[in-house]
């Protein structure tokens, strides 16, 4: 049984934070519910978390992990199960070294997207990121979360473009993975030379694996590397439209099987223009304006191709020629420009996020459910939810879908996004409810289940709940970290 209250004395050299104020903010920035918080401690290095998870240890005291600054917070990892210490990872924001000829970067929990491309451009390199994250998102806490990211090509393991970690799991112990792991402090390691660029190890555990998707249950996270992107010497984006799904599923297939493509993804109409418009009146305004026979199809594929400084026009030129090709014998028509929205655009908001998160931008809130799948499995799904998402079912609520194909193709993230304004949040919810049971009825994979979700994931792989609560026991005996969350 975890305390419920904080001891006299505080870990020494760290200040919990149990203002009113600070604790109000906290659970403010969770859209759902959460318990307060004992107070927030906010460590400066891995000799403060160290210190503070054997404290909490020593005092029964629950410590909820987070690393993004502020919200909005809508998966409810975060939220509080039962009063906790939150541990806020924020200020450990430094970039502690980039390698531009490795493409490799290391980084503090706290560093956010903006930042990180930031401090990358003096390498020559660039974040690979999910669909247009948060302005103040962690990059560590998106990869352990296995958010998909634009890059299939480049994406061999569910892990990447995770490398090696340094992290002190919740029965205090520090432990380092991967490249990490080499004898020596980190500081004489990059002296030598050495390199984080492996993930698994040492010898043939990998901890890493099974610390990611595990929502702060198991260990805190001090530093990780993570592989970069290095900026091309030219790019060129394109969008593909089609009337239906097929066609670009089977180009999606064909981009994989020849390696095109340095981004590609799958959107249908409503997804595309709430990751294009920085307004609700824009949104609903393009929305109104699309009719049937409409220039912008009702599902359209991005995709950016590259050329690195190795003769870049010729490489430009060859790849640009393939993707004709490829789309040609798909079905799928190049999408022209239509009121500014053009491919160019898209590709310049995926590498700059806007300051405002684009999926609260349509109607100012939304509600998301997704899953893994395959991409020859997606029209079905699509057809299993269809008369959940008809017009007249879901009124005022508008609909996106985002396919990300992953592991170079052989997997697919299938998301359904549903952008309400405050008096639908009712209808969302439960239509959110609706479509998980649905896929789930079609065998969606949910490999990241957040809340209720968590709760039929479990259900359907009831076999596993003792090896998860067994890996638990190992890594957390007390079971101080993020208590009440995944099956724990």
């Amino acid at each position: 049984m975890l305390a419920t209250s904080l001891p006299a004395q505080a870990p020494d050299g760290i200040v919990i934070d149990t203002q009113n104020a600070s604790i109000e903010a906290y659970v403010a920035s969770h859209v759902g519910y959460s318990e307060r918080p004992l107070g927030i401690a906010k460590p400066a290095n891995q000799d403060d978390i160290e210190r503070l998870i054997g404290w909490a240890n020593q005092h029964k005291i629950g410590l909820v992990p987070v690393s993004s600054s502020g919200g909005p917070r809508r998966r409810a990892d975060t939220a509080l199960s039962v009063p906790a210490v939150v541990v806020d990872l924020s200020t450990m924001d430094r970039l502690i070294h980039a390698e531009g000829r490795d493409s490799i970067a290391l980084i503090e929990p706290g560093m956010t997207f903006p930042a990180f491309d930031r401090a990358l451009a003096s390498h020559g390199l660039r974040s690979i990121k999910p669909l247009m994250p948060r302005s103040n998102k962690s990059v560590l806490a998106s990869f352990l979360e296995r958010e998909p990211t634009l890059s299939p090509n480049d994406h061999w393991d569910t892990t990447d473009p995770l490398a090696a970690l340094s992290i002190v799991f919740g029965s205090g112990e520090p432990f380092r993975t991967g490249g990490a792991s080499l004898p020596g402090t980190l500081e004489e390691n990059l002296k030598r030379g050495n390199r984080q660029m492996m993930a698994s190890g040492p010898l043939v555990t990998d901890y890493g694996r099974v610390l990611c998707g595990s929502q702060g249950t198991l260990g805190i996270v001090t530093w990780g590397s993570v592989y970069c992107e290095r900026i091309p010497e030219c790019e060129q984006a394109f969008l593909y439209g089609a009337n239906d799904f097929s066609p670009l599923a089977e180009l999606s297939r064909q981009l994989a099987l020849h390696q095109l493509g340095a981004q590609f993804f799958v959107l249908n109409r409503t997804q595309f223009l709430a990751a294009m418009c920085d307004s609700t009146a824009t949104f609903e305004q393009l929305f109104a304006e699309c009719t049937p026979g409409d220039t912008l199809s009702p599902w359209l594929l991005y995709v950016n191709l590259t050329a690195s400084d190795h003769l870049p026009e010729q490489k430009m030129q060859w790849q640009t020629e393939t993707l004709w090709e490829l789309a040609e014998q798909a079905g799928a028509r190049l999408i022209p420009s239509k009121d500014g929205l053009t491919a160019a655009m898209l590709s310049q908001r995926l590498h700059q996020p806007p300051l405002d998160y684009y999926k609260d931008t349509p109607r100012g809130r939304h509600k998301e459910v997704f899953c893994l799948t395959q991409l020859d499995k997606v029209q079905a799904m699509l057809d299993a939810v269809s008369p959940l998402t008809t017009p007249d079912s879901l009124g005022g609520i508008r609909l996106g879908v985002y396919v990300q194909p992953t592991i170079q193709g052989v997997s697919c993230h299938l998301e359904f996004c549903l952008f309400h304004d405050a008096s639908e949040e009712r209808q969302a919810v439960q239509r959110v409810k609706e479509l998980h049971v649905a896929l789930s009825g079609e065998k969606g994979f949910f490999s990241r289940p957040y809340d209720e979700w968590a709760k039929t994931a479990f259900e359907n792989d009831t076999g596993i709940v003792p090896y998860l609560r067994t890996v638990k026991e190992m890594f957390d005996p007390n079971g101080i970290l993020n208590p009440g969350k995944l099956c724990f």
